[in-house]
């Protein structure tokens, strides 16, 4: 599903490997016993470690599938997942990094949708001056952006107090026509504002002033209260940002 990094040949018995481990995993039987069979199975049909690699690899695929559900992957699942990777030990770390790391935004979602609980990132991470007990929350590469005509406020997915956002069913349409790219540098977002900056643009709104946000029609929108214009921001994960947000505006 995600990566095509592994060896190729013996594709029936990788199969056949790949569902034992799937199966296992998902019927919480992957103890010493199962482990053991699996070994055995490997040696059995002679697969080398680029085969077992990718046949674990398929695994954790298949495993993923059935564990991602609207949208996110709750704490048992994540646990679950997580046992998973640690028992693929052909796998490269990098490798299983990326699993993991996929499989974490998910149940970060799950935590920000269902307990209200907001991922704290190190404040070292954005370039900010921060207040007293200031909390960052995201923070990552992105563009500032212009409309090549005017936005049309309401267009996109919107998020505002009393209109909470849900993970799961978010598609994004942005027109990349309608917009013009401009400068490079990192949008973040704290418990109190939310900002861009680049090397010549600084730019900050406070969250009370903010009076609803967009995203799904272009870039991420934010309607500052008495303002006509959107600060837009490009960004690679529009569904995180706007399930923090819709908790910030909603209180979950």
């Amino acid at each position: 599903m995600f990566f095509n990094l592994f060896g190729s040949g013996k594709e029936k018995e990788i199969e056949e490997y790949a569902e034992k481990m799937a199966k296992a995993a998902l019927d919480d039987e992957l103890d010493a016993d199962f482990l053991e069979e699996l070994i055995a199975f490997a040696k059995k049909k002679d697969l080398g470690n680029k085969q077992l690699a990718k046949a674990q690899a398929k695994a954790c695929d298949r495993v993923f599938e059935e564990l991602y559900q609207d949208g996110y992957m709750n704490d048992e699942d994540y646990d679950l997942y997580a046992d998973l990777l640690k028992l693929c030990y052909m796998m490269k770390e990098d490798d299983k990094y990326r699993y993991k790391t996929i499989a974490g935004r998910c149940n970060a979602l799950y935590k920000i949708q269902e307990k209200g609980l907001l991922p704290r990132m190190n404040r070292e991470y954005a370039n900010v001056k921060y207040r007293e007990g200031e909390e960052l929350y995201f923070t990552a590469s992105a563009r500032f952006m212009t409309a090549a005509g005017k936005p049309v406020k309401g267009e996109g997915t919107v998020i505002a107090p009393g209109k909470p956002f849900r993970v799961g069913n978010f598609e994004n349409h942005e027109d990349k026509s309608a917009w013009k790219e401009g400068e490079k540098g990192a949008f973040w977002l704290t418990g109190e504002r939310i900002g861009f900056r680049s090397k010549v643009k600084k730019e900050t709104i406070e969250l009370s002033d903010l009076e609803q946000a967009e995203i799904g029609k272009g870039p991420l929108c934010l309607y500052e209260k008495g303002k006509e214009e959107p600060l837009s921001i490009a960004l690679d994960d529009y569904e995180m940002v706007g399930a923090i947000l819709s908790n910030l505006m909603n209180g979950k």
